[in-house]
């Protein structure tokens, strides 16, 4: 017999799952009849409860209906919140053992004391920080189990592990048969002690830019040219267990120590920022530029060291609506920082001048207008040539093989031309001429030019010894695998062409110059000879010199990564030249790290010590990811 299905409404704020089965029988106005007689939604049978009881109605889908108490369960389970006392209580050993500090030599220990370490070398922290509150308080909260070692045991233990750890990584990533150029510089520290940065750079199997530094060692002797070239092999062949004879070339900059040391066993290349800083100094120690210069200088330094006259040049600078720039002094061993100098001058010459007018006392640092129209000549010489500054001060990619666009940009916008001043014409022609000695030299341009030719950017447009390069890698070929040196021979010729200012990156300057050369003039030659693997070179100058040039925003070492396998002789070549720098700028940046590590408040650090936290602060971070 079908039972009776009355109407229904459910029950008004339930919150246990069991009334989604249950409801009661609805009066005329959709309301329950009797709220303590449900009825079931599925057997349709009416079940007695007393109030808000459901243990009537549990037991009636238990009995009658298991499927669905089985449901409800589920449910309730899910709906059920956590308490405290579903966790298991802690037994009195476990207890014990949560505050128990870790043993020593745990593996919890050496992790930790290996992280604290990291911490200490990647951030270039002093070793004591190991003993302040702050340090072990922030520790205990993190992990209060850990006993902190003593400032002796991370500078003494930890530390020389991490070292030699990281070194033996670095090494055997070099490999033994390699080519590598090195850069060096010297730094004295603060306590007037005397360090040698050395740096490498080599180019990897797969075609990758790989720089290191090797060390920053205490130079405890004369800087002659005996001692530097003794601390340089010292360092590659007994500390790094590196082969002299594949070192494709070492940068510094041009102290006569590092040109005697140097210059005549290796091969040598100047540093081209410090070449292009030495040529332009030359302009600036024109009599009429210099005397600018210097008083430029004193008006700067007043306001540099007065703040009521940098609150009024702010309160001048919002009245002629002028950038709120600061002015900038100069540094003697940047040219850029004078050029810098001259430029915010001119940018706040209004504003400058307004503030020195409005007291008589600071008159006689009123620029004149002589003055002024010398600083608008050097800014409109040096400005084109400020975008090269640091162009080439790069690690990670090539650099030697645009030494030679750059130069050709450079002289090109220092032509002199009609219409130009006197004052003019002597700027362009003392830096332009004194860049042009420092790479006459019959053995640099061979060097420049055999680089320029391996770059498949710039083989057809600005390499000018075309066909000694290509005699040059002819003799050097049977000594190529040897890792041997080459001799270089004959004169270059450089062209020029007028340019407008390029202020951009090095993938972009590098597109322009090539864009100009190109539609200036482009050539390529073949070249002649016999046996084995010079008929095999002969054979690779042939189709190489057929390929088209390359965007110059492209990468070279990418280009020979495809093209390995067709020119295996010339991409042995490109890994020997294309690594080195044309920059010193490695080695220099090392001393940033040293002038943080060697500071007042470490005055306890060795120089064993500093060798081997700077070479951790530059080579860590990298290091960690082989």
């Amino acid at each position: 017999m079908t039972p009776v299905r009355p109407a229904l409404v459910d029950k008004e704020h339930s919150r246990s799952a069991i009334w989604k089965y249950f409801a009661y029988e609805a009066n005329e106005h959709g309301k329950p009849k009797d709220t303590s007689k449900p009825i079931c939604k599925r057997c349709y049978r009416t079940v007695l409860t007393k109030g808000a009881n459901t243990t009537n109605i549990a037991k009636h889908l238990r009995d009658r209906h298991p499927d669905l108490y089985k449901e409800f369960l589920e449910k309730k389970d899910e709906t059920r919140p956590a308490t405290k006392t579903t966790q298991s209580q802690p037994t009195l050993p476990a207890v014990f053992e949560q505050q128990r500090k870790y043993e020593a030599n745990s593996n919890e220990a050496k992790k930790l004391n290996r992280a604290v370490a990291v911490y200490i070398c990647m951030d270039q922290v002093p070793v004591y920080t190991v003993e302040k509150p702050g340090f072990k308080q922030l520790l205990e909260h993190l992990n209060n189990r850990y006993a902190l070692p003593s400032r002796n045991f991370f500078m003494h233990t930890e530390i020389p592990a991490l070292y030699n750890e990281t070194k033996e990584i670095v090494m055997n990533h070099l490999g033994r048969k390699t080519f590598f150029s090195c850069t060096t510089d010297l730094w004295t520290s603060r306590a007037t002690s005397t360090f040698m940065a050395v740096t490498l750079q080599f180019v990897t199997e797969t075609w990758d830019m790989q720089s290191w530094c090797l060390g920053c060692v205490g130079l405890n002797t004369e800087h002659t040219a005996e001692c530097l070239r003794e601390a340089l092999e010292e360092m590659i062949q007994e500390a790094w267990k590196l082969d002299m004879s594949y070192m494709a070339g070492i940068t510094t900059d041009n102290a006569s120590a590092n040109k005697k040391a140097f210059q005549q066993d290796f091969t040598w290349v100047p540093c081209f920022g410090h070449n292009l800083h030495l040529a332009i100094n030359k302009g600036l120690d024109i009599d009429r530029v210099s005397g600018s210069l210097s008083r430029l200088r004193k008006t700067v330094s007043a306001f540099s060291r007065s703040p009521k006259m940098l609150r009024q040049l702010k309160k001048k600078q919002k009245d002629l609506q002028l950038p709120e720039h600061r002015m900038i002094h100069d540094e003697p061993t940047r040219w850029d920082s004078a050029y810098q100098m001259v430029e915010r001058f001119l940018e706040q010459q209004q504003a400058v001048c307004s503030v020195l007018a409005d007291d008589r006392k600071k008159w006689h640092l009123m620029p004149k207008d002589s003055d002024i129209t010398v600083l608008e000549t050097v800014k409109e010489v040096l400005s084109p040539v400020s975008s090269f500054t640091d162009a080439l001060s790069g690690e990670k990619h090539t650099t030697l093989s645009a030494v030679l666009p750059l130069s050709w940009k450079i002289f090109s916008t220092l032509t002199v031309e009609e219409g130009d001043s006197n004052l003019k014409r002597q700027l362009k022609d003392n830096i332009r001429e004194d860049l042009r000695q420092r790479y006459e030299k019959t053995h640099l341009q061979l060097i420049l030019n055999t680089a320029t030719f391996l770059d498949p950017r710039f083989k057809d447009s600005f390499v000018t010894l075309r066909e000694e390069v290509k005699q040059n890698l002819m003799i050097s070929v049977d000594l190529l695998k040897a890792g041997g040196q080459s001799q270089q021979t004959s004169s270059p010729d450089d062209k020029q062409q007028p340019a407008k200012k390029t202020k951009s990156n090095l993938k972009s300057l590098l597109a322009n110059i090539q864009g100009e050369k190109k539609s200036e003039h482009g050539e390529g030659s073949s070249s002649r000879e016999d046996e084995g693997a010079e008929t095999q070179l002969k054979n690779e100058f042939s189709v190489y010199e057929k390929m088209p040039e390359i965007s110059a925003g492209e990468d070279p070492l990418t280009w020979w990564r495809t093209h390995e396998t067709t020119l295996p002789h010339l991409a042995q070549f490109a890994k020997k030249y294309l690594c080195i720098s044309a920059s010193s700028s490695a080695s220099e940046r090392v001393f940033s790290t040293s002038g943080l590590i060697c500071s007042a408040r470490r005055a306890r650090l060795t120089e064993e010590h500093i060798d081997m936290l700077v070479f951790l602060a530059q080579n860590l971070k990298v290091a960690k990811h082989l």
